[in-house]
């Protein structure tokens, strides 16, 4: 059986152990990462962070996981939120000049290669 999979995006003024809050709160508390990436905005100072991680047996529910999150995402002052891995995303396509690469992206969504809602397209 596959466990669910949620996905974790952050951001939140930079400094050191950010990574290391998130990944040991996940693993302290029954999660396992399966993806992880971050950037630092060294300009603006911000840190920015993507995971995807799988909830196991052991794990407490997700809306006890996102409330127990809080407390971190408040000490870090971090704009956060959880949510399902297998959740399309709302996207607005941009497009000019060449349709075929509009037509490769919309056959892909069709096909369901590519997970997302296509809810409006702005060409010039």
């Amino acid at each position: 059986m596959m466990e669910t999979q949620y996905i974790l995006t952050l951001s939140c003024p930079d400094r050191p152990g950010l990574v290391a809050a998130v990944s040991s709160f996940l693993a302290n508390n029954g999660c396992n990462i399966l993806e992880s990436q971050q950037f630092n905005d060294v300009d603006g100072r911000r840190f920015f962070m993507r995971v995807k991680f799988e909830v196991l047996p052991s794990a407490p529910d997700i809306a006890t996981l996102r409330t127990a999150f809080s407390g971190i995402g408040s000490a870090h002052q971090m704009d956060w939120q959880i949510r399902e891995a297998d959740t399309p995303r709302k996207v607005l396509l941009m497009v000019s000049k060449f349709d075929h690469c509009l037509e490769d992206l919309l056959y892909r969504v069709r096909v369901g290669e590519l997970r997302m809602e296509v809810v409006a397209i702005i060409s010039n």
